[in-house]
């Protein structure tokens, strides 16, 4: 037990002070990754990769739970006898999966065989840490999977986790869905992480402030050299919660550290200096370009105080610390970030002189390459929504202007785009008029971009991608339903239309006046907005498909990736219902089966929509 407690204090570093639900949407995916590598419920390679775009085989999944479990310290990888006829006794995950299996967390097959190297699908490992919660089949009332998929929503055991039924679970989604595990309740009521070791506080929260306070040194800012701070930086290193070096920490990141580990942050945010609260003579929190900061340090608090340097109206640079919290303020003449992306939004805001007298200016909200939005004074009217800008800071002035357009083409392929690598960090935004969506580099594996694609890309000294904004390459903006009817008329005084349409399984109806989408019933992309349907494409086919796969489907020697979000819709009787994808896949013959997508993969696209006809 006191090996697992040391394991979870190396996590909670990481998080801080994070509230007692530690949710998933809450923290930053670094955050979630080195709390479950801290625990040892999933681990990189040599090198530190944690390959969260692979798929998890049983084997995998068997050792996962293990490590997840109070038998954690008591099982050993190989048996002493063979569990499976198909996991010898020798196997690298044979102990694993006796343990597992033993326990009721998994099941074999009526053959006799455990199928190591098949992958986990959703209702599969949803079912699994269920088991770990102290679930039965008792409690399952209905039909596998819908009754274990309902309590795993309940439980909040989806935040995070983008499979669907029947697919395939990533490490990404295994990160996700154990992270839930550890601060869902069991059966009984208790935190699943208290039965591993943690205590409570008076509030009966995990009482991570304790742990953190006995182990760990900081923050601190990187001014000069990292062995000014730490004089041992033989450590285990972590920058921005991806493997890395000493050397790699650079001036103004913000440390923490241990006696094994230093944790570096390089997280800023520039901007005007807007207000404190509860008032400047003591701050607790601020609010910067928009957004509102907790502040972490005695040193950020008097920075930004009235006995500081800093006074509201003067552009700032907030150094952020692993919550995200203020650890450091500084002129942002001093020190300043590059922001790049999409203008979403114009207003007015609120702003202050040097002598403290408030005015109202011109405001431009930006969706920035991390997918945050931020506020900033613009008195430039020709700057509209949808421009792309880069903004950049004074002493006294914040300076918009429009993102000259740079590119970058080839084949994604891991980590780089024809001849250049991205960062682990790269930022990766979509945009489609004054709409956008942060992107993860998995999402792109196989696409080609055109010089037409991309829209701004950044390099950092070592030429490695850190910024890249795509110009609607993805698809990702829209919705993917089903036109199930389509009315449009159009008279010599009137143009109407009335649609109904599914969108993940749930029917809606609009009725158009004045203009006709001109739809037609099938599956289409849709185009939203403020709750309005205002455009319908139809969506390509694929007719019964050669190979259905975990991941997409092949037809002619031609491959198509599934979106993480396909819906799968059995047609019959005239009506549609979602379909598993796992049980269409285990019945082929038995369905007509057609694939729609919205274009190829390597333009972005992905197979939105299928449907299965019952032959």
């Amino acid at each position: 037990m006191k090996k697992m407690l040391s394991l979870l204090l190396a996590a909670v570093l990481l998080a801080g002070s994070l509230p007692a639900a530690l949710a998933a949407d809450s923290v930053s995916e670094s955050v979630v990754e080195q709390v479950i590598r801290s625990t040892g419920i999933m681990v990189g390679d040599t090198s530190g990769n944690m390959h969260l775009d692979q798929s998890v085989t049983r084997a995998e999944y068997a050792k996962m739970l293990v490590a997840a479990s109070s038998y954690k310290d008591k099982v050993a990888g190989t048996s002493n006898v063979s569990p499976f006829k198909d996991v010898p006794y020798m196997h690298w995950a044979a102990g694993y999966v006796k343990t597992a299996v033993q326990q009721g967390w998994l099941t074999g097959y009526l053959d006799g065989s455990y199928k190591p190297d098949q992958t986990v699908t959703l209702e599969e490992a949803a079912t699994g840490c269920l088991k770990l919660l102290g679930y039965t089949t008792e409690d399952f009332s209905g039909s596998y999977p819908y009754a274990q998929l309902a309590l795993y929503q309940s439980l909040g055991l989806d935040t995070g986790v983008t499979a669907s039924q029947g697919t395939t679970m990533t490490r990404r989604n295994m990160m996700y869905l154990f992270y839930n595990l550890l601060n869902a309740d069991t059966k009984d009521g208790q935190v699943y992480a208290q039965t591993l070791g943690y205590t409570l506080n008076s509030d009966g929260e995990i009482d991570y402030l304790s742990m953190v306070s006995d182990t760990m040194e900081g923050p601190f800012v990187v001014e000069g050299s990292l062995t000014d701070i730490v004089s041992d930086a033989n450590k285990t290193v972590y920058r921005n919660g991806y493997a890395s070096t000493a050397d790699a920490v650079q001036q103004y990141d913000v440390i923490y550290y241990n006696d094994s580990t230093i944790w570096a942050y390089a997280n800023a945010v520039s901007g005007t200096y807007q207000s404190a609260s509860p008032s400047t003579s003591s701050p607790t929190s601020v609010t910067v370009a928009g957004n509102t900061y907790e502040i972490e340090t005695s040193e950020a608090a008097y920075a930004l105080s009235a006995l500081g340097g800093l006074n509201i109206g003067d552009v700032v640079t907030l150094l952020l610390g692993r919550d995200g919290k203020v650890a450091y303020a500084l002129p942002a003449e001093d020190y300043a970030v590059s922001v790049a992306g999409v203008v979403t939004a114009t207003g007015t805001g609120t702003y202050y002189n040097a002598v403290g007298n408030a005015y109202t200016a011109r405001t431009i909200t930006v969706t920035a390459t991390d997918g945050v939005s931020y506020v900033y004074p613009c008195s430039k009217t020709s700057i509209e929504e949808g421009a792309f800008v880069s903004i950049g800071f004074g002493s006294s002035e914040t300076d918009v202007s429009i993102l000259r357009s740079t590119s970058v083409t080839g084949t994604v392929s891991g980590h780089t785009i024809g001849s250049k690598t991205m960062a682990n960090d790269v930022r990766i935004l979509d945009v489609n008029d004054t709409t956008a969506v942060r992107v993860y580099y998995s999402r792109l594996s196989g696409a080609v971009l055109e010089k037409s694609d991309v829209r701004y890309c950044a390099v950092n000294d070592a030429g490695e991608i850190t910024d890249l904004i795509l110009n609607d390459f993805t698809g990702d903006l829209y919705e993917y339903g089903i036109i199930t009817s389509a009315k449009n008329e159009s008279t010599e005084t009137s143009i109407s239309g009335e649609y109904t349409y599914l969108v993940g399984g749930e029917k809606q109806t609009l009725s158009t006046s004045g203009k006709s989408l001109g739809a037609s019933v099938g599956p289409a992309r849709l185009t939203i907005e403020n709750g309005q349907l205002q455009s319908v494409r139809a969506l390509e086919q694929i007719k019964n498909p050669d190979s259905i796969t975990q991941l997409g489907v092949t037809e002619d020697g031609e491959s198509w990736l599934f979106w993480d979000d396909c819906a799968v819709y059995l047609y019959e009787n005239s009506d549609y219902s979602l379909l598993s994808l796992t049980e269409l896949r285990n019945n082929l013959n038995a369905y007509d089966i057609t694939c729609y997508y919205d274009k190829d993969t390597d333009d972005g696209g992905r197979i939105r929509i299928v449907v299965a006809r019952p032959i």
